[in-house]
């Protein structure tokens, strides 16, 4: 009787396992999870309208955000940075993102943009505060062999503008 039990709990456990049971990432969090129609390639949701928040060149680099869908207070937003120079994407830079007010004073801790070859992008997540002031901006610094060679900030779209 004992090993029917034990033979039981194990092919429950396995299926459990293969139907993704394992899965325990937050829907809030900044984890790339899910795999809607709406995403792309890499299994992460970019569901809703692209507002593009502007592009910028410094230096020989150009860089671009667009923010994907309408902002939430107290949900998840999602940005993608683009960057480029001589027209190549630039893959292996560190790009650090946050939600900031004019002066870049944190409003949200900061969180590094994960590079998506699918999208030609680095992909950035982060919650956004619960009380968000109207001059909250999206703020990027990107460093690449450890030096600082962006720092900038754009204005957000919200459903107002």
């Amino acid at each position: 009787m004992n090993r029917w039990i034990v033979l039981l709990a194990l092919s429950a456990a396995m299926m459990f396992a293969g139907c993704g049971g394992g899965n325990t990432a937050n829907a809030g969090g900044s984890g790339n999870t899910g795999n809607s129609a709406g995403g792309h390639g890499h299994g992460d949701e970019h569901t809703g309208e692209g507002h593009d928040l502007g592009d910028r060149e410094k230096d020989g680099f150009k860089y671009e955000v667009v923010q994907i869908g309408d902002l939430k207070p107290g949900a998840e937003g999602i940005f993608e940075f683009r960057l480029k120079k001589d027209d190549k994407a630039i893959t292996d830079a560190t790009v650090t993102t946050w939600i900031g007010d004019k002066d870049g004073k944190e409003l949200t801790p900061r969180a590094n943009g994960a590079w998506m070859a699918d999208e030609n992008c680095y992909d950035c997540h982060m919650d956004i505060p619960k009380d968000l002031p109207a001059d909250a901006r999206f703020w990027v610094t990107v460093k690449q062999g450890g030096s600082e060679i962006i720092k900038d900030s754009f204005e957000l779209h919200n459903e107002k503008s």
